[in-house]
C-alpha cells in the first residue's frame, strides 16, 4: 500500500547540512577520520551560570506548561535586552518565545503569505527561506547579494522585483552563508521601499551579537522610522549562547501582527519547553561575559581562517563581519560548488557545505564553518593547501 504526500511538499528538500552531518557520521561510524567544517553550532559549552539556572528550575518544579507564548519573566528579560541593546521598546504582549527561530521563521511566512502572494528573499541565503514560503503556495522572488558588492543588496534590482503580489521583504543580517552584514544605508533603503508599497518585513537576527567590528555595529530595521509596525523580529540564543540544542528563540511584533503570530505558534508547538525558557531569562539577564569570550573566540578563528585562505592559489574569501562563517570563492578551481565539496569529502575527508545549496548567486563558493575548534581549523586550512597544490598542479 502507498500513500500520496500533500501536494505542498512537493519539491521540499530535507535540509542539505543535515544531509551532510548524518554522512560525515556514518564515515566516522565506518572508523574514518572527517574534519567537518559544515554545521553552524558554537563547539562551545553552554555557559555554567545558564545549565545551574535550568537545573534550578527543574529542583524548583518548573515542569508545566507554560503560557504558549513563553512565560512572563522571560518575555520581560526579552524586552529588556532589546532595549538595552538594540534600543527597541517592547511590552511582554508583543513578545512571542519559540522553539528556535526556525519556527518562528514558520509561523511568520505561514501566518501572512496567502497563495500567490510574493516574497522578497536574499540569495544566497539559509534555506529555510526559500523553501516555507511555497509550502504556504507563496512565490519566492531573490535578490542577489554579489562578493564584488560586498554581499549588499542592488536596490535597483531589488524595487525591479515589486509587483502587485509582493506582501514580504525577508533579511538575514547578519547573514549565513555569506556571513554579510547589511549597512544601515541598506536598511534605510529597503525601509523606505517597504513604507511606500506597504511591505511586511521579517528580520531574522539570530547572528546580531556575532560581529566583529571592523563596521558599525548591527542595525535592527525594526529601529528605523515608521518599522517596528510593519516588522516581524525574529532572534534567539541558539548561536551567541551556545544553545543550540536548547531551542529557544522569540517573535516580536506589534499587537496587530503578534496575534496572528501566536495562533499559528500555537498549533506548531502549545510552546516551548518550560525549564529551557526559564534558563533562557538568567542567559538574557545574567550574562557573565561568557558571550563576549566566545564573540571574541570565534573573531581570532575568523581572522586566522581568512588569512589562511587568502594566501592560497585557487582560493580567496572576503572578511565576513558577523555570525561565523567564511563564503570561500573557488571560482578559479574551475569546478561547480557540489562538485568540489565532493572531491574533498571523498578524497581528503574535509566536509564543507556548497556554495549553491544557498541559492544560485552561492555557485562558485563553498560554507566554511568556523565554529569549530582551533584544532579543527588548523587541520581543514592543511587539507585545504593540499587541495590547493593537487589544484595548481593539474592546471601547470
Amino acid at each position: 500500500m502507498t500513500f500520496k504526500q500533500a501536494d505542498r511538499l512537493k519539491g521540499i528538500p530535507m535540509s542539505r547540512t543535515r544531509v551532510m552531518l548524518r554522512k560525515c557520521q556514518e564515515l566516522r561510524a565506518a572508523g574514518e577520520k572527517v574534519t567537518a567544517l559544515t554545521l553552524g553550532e558554537p563547539d562551545f559549552d553552554t555557559p555554567e551560570y545558564i545549565t545551574m539556572a535550568c537545573k534550578k528550575a527543574l529542583d524548583d518544579g518548573l515542569t508545566k506548561y507554560t503560557d504558549s507564548t513563553g512565560p512572563l519573566e522571560l518575555r520581560e528579560a526579552i524586552c529588556r535586552k532589546l532595549k538595552r541593546e538594540n534600543g527597541l521598546v517592547y511590552c511582554p504582549e508583543e513578545i512571542s518565545v519559540t522553539s528556535g527561530v526556525e519556527q518562528g521563521t514558520f509561523a511568520a511566512f505561514m501566518s501572512f503569505l496567502n497563495p500567490g502572494d510574493e516574497v522578497l528573499v536574499q540569495d544566497p541565503v539559509y534555506l529555510t527561506y526559500t523553501t516555507i514560503p511555497g509550502i504556504a503556495g507563496a512565490t519566492v522572488k531573490t535578490y542577489s547579494l554579489l562578493e564584488e558588492n560586498d554581499f549588499q543588496p542592488d536596490m535597483n534590482q531589488l524595487r525591479s522585483l515589486v509587483t502587485d503580489k509582493t506582501k514580504m521583504i525577508a533579511i538575514v543580517s547578519p547573514g549565513n552563508p555569506t556571513g554579510s552584514i547589511f549597512t544601515r544605508e541598506s536598511l534605510e533603503a529597503i525601509a523606505e521601499l517597504a513604507r511606500e508599497k506597504n511591505l511586511l518585513v521579517v528580520s531574522d537576527e539570530i547572528y546580531e551579537r556575532l560581529t566583529y567590528g571592523e563596521k558599525d555595529e548591527v542595525v535592527s530595521i525594526a529601529s528605523l522610522p515608521g518599522m517596528k509596525e510593519r516588522t516581524i523580529l525574529l532572534n534567539g540564543l541558539s548561536k551567541s549562547m551556545a544553545m543550540t540544542g536548547w531551542r529557544i528563540g522569540y517573535m516580536a511584533a506589534p499587537p496587530e501582527l503578534i496575534d496572528p503570530l501566536n495562533r499559528m505558534a500555537f498549533y506548531m508547538t502549545a510552546g516551548a519547553t518550560s525549564f529551557a525558557q526559564y534558563a533562557a531569562a538568567e542567559a538574557l539577564d545574567g550574562d557573565d561575559g561568557s558571550a563576549e569570550k566566545m564573540r571574541l573566540e570565534f573573531k581570532k578563528r575568523r581572522d586566522y581562517l581568512v588569512g589562511e585562505i587568502n594566501e592560497m592559489e585557487n582560493f580567496s574569501c572576503i572578511a565576513p563581519q558577523g555570525a561565523f562563517y567564511v563564503f570561500m570563492n573557488i571560482k578559479k578551481t574551475g569546478m561547480k560548488s557540489e562538485e568540489f565539496c565532493d572531491y574533498a569529502l571523498e578524497q581528503y575527508r574535509l566536509a564543507m557545505m556548497p556554495g549553491d545549496v544557498f541559492g544560485q548567486c552561492g555557485e562558485g563558493f563553498v560554507r566554511l564553518s568556523y565554529a569549530a575548534s582551533r584544532q579543527v581549523l588548523e587541520e581543514a586550512v592543511c587539507i585545504l593547501k593540499d587541495i590547493d597544490h593537487e589544484i595548481s598542479q593539474k592546471m601547470v
